[in-house]
């Protein structure tokens, strides 16, 4: 009997808990579609788990519908960590190795990263700015996002 008590205490207390514990980036759940790199893009995030790590996963088409390349992500409280893959699943990094955009901050509607910002412009838009570098050249790619 006290365990079965202290098993219902310990349920409430982690019920209660989860809903009080916020994720700052659950909003990004779900699967968004827009542009970006001359063509579309595709990202579906999870929800959040306990330890509040999503997973993501994205997809570009170029401009005349042909794949070309997919990205495995995560996110938590250090970052995002992604690994790229041809259409043929083969990584672009190496085994061992992955991108890693550093946190700085997370705001109510931004997921603000050392070269790439998620911005919440509405419960089913948003904007993705990601810093990109090529020899001399910088510039900054802008994917504008609907949710599906």
């Amino acid at each position: 009997m006290k365990k079965s008590l202290l098993l219902i205490l310990l349920f409430g207390y982690l019920v209660s808990y989860s809903q009080e514990a916020k994720v700052p980036y659950a909003w990004l759940a779900g699967s968004w579609v827009g542009d970006g790199f001359g063509g579309t893009s595709e990202e579906v995030w999870s929800e959040p788990s306990l330890s509040g790590t999503m997973m993501g996963v994205y997809r570009h088409h170029k401009g005349d519908g042909s794949l070309n390349f997919y990205e495995f992500l995560t996110l938590d409280s250090t970052g995002i960590k992604l690994k790229h893959f041809t259409p043929k699943l083969t990584a672009w990094e190496t085994k061992e190795d992955f991108v890693h955009f550093e946190l700085i901050e997370f705001t109510e509607n931004k997921i603000i990263l050392k070269g790439l910002v998620f911005e919440r412009k509405s419960d089913s838009e948003m904007e993705i700015r990601l810093d990109l570098k090529n020899g001399d050249k910088q510039w900054t790619e802008v994917f504008k996002m609907k949710r599906k």
